[in-house]
């Protein structure tokens, strides 16, 4: 299991990788810099911490479930439509092993990009001094919602072809959405949750529509205890279900990746 969790995890974070998750940190430290801008005829003063919340819920939450999307559904896809699946089952390692130890390298992976986004928008709001916040639960919430998004979409990946479309529009579509409705709906997103877990303070210059993307416009009521606790479970039940399926299906090259 460690042997794939290094090899994949080095390959994940390969500089021609990262590149681009580091030019969207750095987008993420200017945005909190000039967020004041954004607050056109509002007469509230706009403080480090309301940038930092601001910046944090509409750019790093929403790119986590897109970087979770784009690495968890190359765990298996990319060795498939380059046909090398066949010399990567041959390998003297249980799939289920195999097929977890891929799967901690990507989360591994989404975690430092949402924690390297997460430190820009903290400098960009002024600095960890001048941010009154708890930086422990939003590393809590990224950590484990890597976690959750990753489990989804891996075995989303393992079910269907092109699974990266299905994915990116649940993190788009879905989770963009339903973190708005009602509380008994909010239970059904892992970005509800994971704001719940972040218990961030309401801030001031927000906009509607930048809200509604961010998935703030309704008020969350979920209990920060029983978030952790729901994203644990899931993530642990989505992955027993990769393994298993993974365990007891055939994977074969495609033949219309050319």
């Amino acid at each position: 299991m460690i042997v794939p969790f290094q090899f994949l995890l080095k390959d994940a974070l390969r500089f021609r990788k990262m590149i681009v998750w580091i030019l969207l940190s750095i987008c993420a430290f200017a945005l909190a810099m000039a967020w004041h801008q954004l607050n056109f005829g509002s007469t509230a003063k706009i403080t480090p911490t309301d940038r930092y919340i601001n910046v944090v819920n509409l750019l790093v939450f929403r790119l986590l479930p897109l970087a979770s999307a784009i690495y968890s559904t190359m765990i298996l896809s990319q060795e498939v439509e380059q046909k090398t699946i066949v010399y990567l089952l041959t390998r003297p390692i249980e799939r289920w092993k195999l097929l977890i130890g891929r799967w901690g390298a990507t989360v591994a992976a989404v975690i430092i990009i949402s924690l390297l986004g997460m430190v820009t928008t903290i400098l960009g709001s002024g600095g960890f001094s001048a941010v009154k916040i708890s930086f422990l639960h939003d590393i809590f919430a990224i950590i484990l919602g890597a976690a959750a998004y990753g489990s989804l979409f891996l075995f989303v990946s393992l079910i269907f072809n092109r699974a990266l479309i299905i994915c990116v529009l649940f993190a788009f579509g879905w989770e963009s959405s339903v973190p708005n409705l009602a509380t008994g709906l909010q239970k059904l997103s892992i970005l509800a949750h994971m704001q719940a877990i972040a218990q961030h303070p309401d801030s001031e210059g927000g906009k509607k529509f930048l809200e509604g993307i961010s998935g703030v416009l309704g008020t969350n009521t979920l209990n920060p205890t029983s978030s952790v606790f729901a994203l644990i479970v899931f993530s642990v039940i989505m992955v027993g279900l990769s393994a298993y399926w993974f365990t007891t299906h055939e994977y074969i090259p495609r033949e219309d990746s050319e």
